[in-house]
This record gives C-alpha cells, structure tokens and sequence, in this order.
C-alpha cells in the first residue's frame, strides 16, 4: 500500500487498524496547515506561539490517532481539520487565562495573511495603478491589517488561502452561511475601499 497517494479519509480508515505509516503520510500532508492556523491565533494573544503551537500540532494527530473514525466524511476533511484545530487551540488558550479566545485576530504579519496577499492583489481597482508587486502586496497587507472585524478577517483568510467554500467557513465559525456570506462580502468591501485609499494616497505622493 503506498499511503501517500490515498486521501485523508481512506488514511485515517487505515489508522484505524493500527497503520503507523498512515499516520506518518497524514501528518506530512496536514500538519503544517494545522500548525500555521493555530500559531496565528496564538500570537494575537500575547502567547508564547511557538511552543504552544506545536502542542496543538501534536495534540491535534494525537487525537486523530486515537480515534481515527470521529471524521465521518459528511463535510470536507480540511474544513473538519481545521475546526478541530480551532478548538484546541481556544482551549489552550484559556488553559493560559487568556479569556478573550473566542475573539482572537489571525496574525498579522504571519503567513496566512501572506497567503491571503498574494490571493487578493486581484482585488486592485486598476492594474494600472499599481507599478510593482511589492507595492500590491504592501497594500494588500496594509488593509488586511486595518480591518477592524476579526471574523471578517479569518473568513477573507479562509477563503484565500484554502479555497474553503461558504459551508465550510460557516463550520469553522460555528456560524450560518448568511452571516458568513455577509462577512465575506463587507470584508471585501472594507478591503477595497482601503485599497483605493491607499492608491490615491500613494499617486499624490507619486504624482
């Protein structure tokens, strides 16, 4: 059996039966994205994101690894992952008295919102405007970071850097796909009308 090549769900039906190497492919394939989320989330708390990361990371496939059929295949794997990774991670973070959990902002600096970058410079009003790809992604990263709502913020970045379909999101969230389309559509809005802020500024420094 070559378990690289099979997908999550037929990993975790091996893992079930004791296969160690389905374990191994899994992690290889999913822990970074486990990691990156989590880590994101934790730096916004004054944590020490690192360390408490690679916690979640392990207690995450821990998990999975005890009990492999939790995932039962009726939503998509990664939108799955990823709720259960939120929910360890809020839980080490009340673990470290930081109550404000449920309200944690993805990092700004951190590589979700580079992903997300590079994912939304087709947002620019005009590619005419804008000269080289550093000044995009500049902006981009600039307006990410000024928006105000961490909800619309998460879903912009859920959707940029995992594709995740409205459903999913709305999982992730604990939230109705309404309220996640309105988050959605509010936090492009915000993110474009920061954009074209952004551009008139630089042309009349520019200009």
């Amino acid at each position: 059996m070559s378990t690289p090549a099979l997908a999550p769900g037929e990993l975790l039906a091996a893992m079930a039966g004791g296969d160690q190497r389905a374990l191994d492919a899994l992690y290889r394939g999913w822990s970074r994205k486990v990691r990156v989320f989590a880590h994101a989330k934790l730096l916004r708390c004054g944590l020490d994101a690192d360390a408490i990361a690679d916690e979640v990371t392990v207690d995450v496939f821990h998990d999975l690894w005890r009990a492999p059929l939790r995932y039962d295949g009726r939503i998509e794997f990664a939108s799955w992952l990823l709720t259960l990774t939120r929910n360890k991670t809020v839980d080490q973070i009340r673990r470290h008295g930081k109550r404000q959990a449920a309200e944690v902002l993805l990092d700004e600096e951190g590589e979700l919102e580079q992903a997300a970058a590079t994912h939304l410079e087709m947002m620019a009003p005009s590619p005419m405007v804008l000269q080289e790809n550093a000044q995009r992604r500049s902006a981009v990263l600039n307006c990410l970071r000024r928006l105000r709502n961490p909800l619309q913020r998460e879903s912009l970045t859920l959707w940029a850097l995992e594709d995740l379909s409205v459903g999913e999101i709305a999982r992730i969230q604990g939230a109705v796909e309404g309220t996640v389309k309105s988050r959605l559509f509010h936090g492009r809005l915000n993110l474009r009308q920061c954009l074209e802020r952004w551009f008139v500024q630089e042309g009349g420094r520019h200009g």
